[in-house]
Parts: structure tokens; C-alpha cells; sequence
């Protein structure tokens, strides 16, 4: 089954409605939260996951991070997988992909665009931060994570009107959570 949600991961916990209701009180999130304030008291149907006497907490089979950690502050990355490790079950994914060094974003910047050690701040407000495999690996390694690949994804590519040519850097991994 697939249950796609959108979250701001880097802000927000795991909604209420992904945990069973064991693992909702265990937790200490009674079933009263699935009241969401921001719709007046109004109760979101959510699609149940799990029977009642199964528990979903590490229940997840694969997380995605695809361009999403290179967007949050670097001091927060390590909480922000710890939380996405949380919810993966023993034995499960987590696929990753983001810039890599030197990758045509990265060299667009300008030097007062510079926020940190490979950080920058887009003119949105936005941050980039662009990855060497020795930082990915340590970062998800920190969150006992295993490593079953890591390698950088190199990408010429070449617009045939202008003439262009546009050279991409990307850091792909897959990280395995360790059986209990």
C-alpha cells in the first residue's frame, strides 16, 4: 500500500494519523489529535494503516529524501534524519539524492550568497548545501544507518538550441536500517 503525505520534515513531526492508535498513546498522542485546529475542529479522514492490535512505530518500508536535506540548515540535518530513521522499520530504505560538489548550482553562486561550509542562501531565502559522500556517509551513519550505496551522479547535459552545456553533480545513496 502507498500513502504519499507532504510535511516540512525539518519542522514538523510525523503526523498523528501515520501511528496506530497503541503506538498513538504510547506515545503519548491521544486520538483526539487527529482534531486538526487549523480546520476548525473539523475531523480529517485519514486512511487507517495498521489493525488495532498491530504497531506501526519504526513501520515505514523506504523514506525518500530526494533534494530535501541540501534545503535545511546544516545544523539541523542530523534531527531531521534521526526523525525519518524513527519511523523505518528494521530492515528498510532510505533513498537519497542531492547536489554534489561543484555541481553547476553551486558554482552560479556569489561569494556574499555564502551562509556556511558548502551552504548557501538562495535570493528566496532558500538555503543549498551541496554534499561530498565522506559528509552523507557520516550523517547517516550517525543515524545508524548502513550504507549500500553512495555515489556521485554526473550529468552533462547539453541544451542543442543555445548550446549550452549544463554539468550536474548529484550525491545518490541507499541506506539500509539494521534488523533489531
Amino acid at each position: 500500500m502507498f500513502h504519499p503525505f507532504l510535511m516540512d520534515v525539518s519542522k514538523e513531526t510525523f503526523p498523528d494519523w501515520l501511528f496506530c492508535k497503541a503506538c498513538q498513546t504510547s506515545l503519548g498522542k491521544a486520538a483526539a489529535s487527529l482534531l486538526d485546529p487549523s480546520h476548525h475542529g473539523i475531523r480529517e479522514e485519514h486512511p487507517v494503516f495498521l489493525g488495532e492490535n498491530q504497531c506501526c512505530a519504526g513501520g515505514m518500508d523506504f523514506i525518500t529524501m530526494i533534494f530535501t536535506l541540501s534545503a535545511i540548515p546544516f545544523d539541523i540535518m542530523p534531527t531531521t534524519i534521526e526523525q525519518c530513521v524513527s519511523v523505518l522499520k528494521p530492515g528498510g530504505l532510505l533513498l537519497f539524492r542531492d547536489y554534489g560538489l561543484y555541481d553547476m548550482t553551486m558554482l552560479r553562486f556569489l561569494p556574499h550568497q555564502r551562509v556556511g561550509f558548502r551552504e548557501y542562501m538562495r535570493s528566496d531565502g532558500t538555503f543549498s548545501y551541496f554534499f561530498s559522500l565522506d559528509t552523507v556517509r557520516e550523517l547517516f551513519r550517525a543515524a545508524g544507518l548502513v550504507e549500500l550505496e553512495l555515489e556521485y551522479c554526473c550529468v552533462k547535459s547539453v541544451n542543442r538550441k543555445n548550446g549550452k552545456t549544463m554539468r550536474r553533480v548529484w550525491v545518490h545513496g541507499k541506506f539500509k536500517k539494521p534488523p533489531r
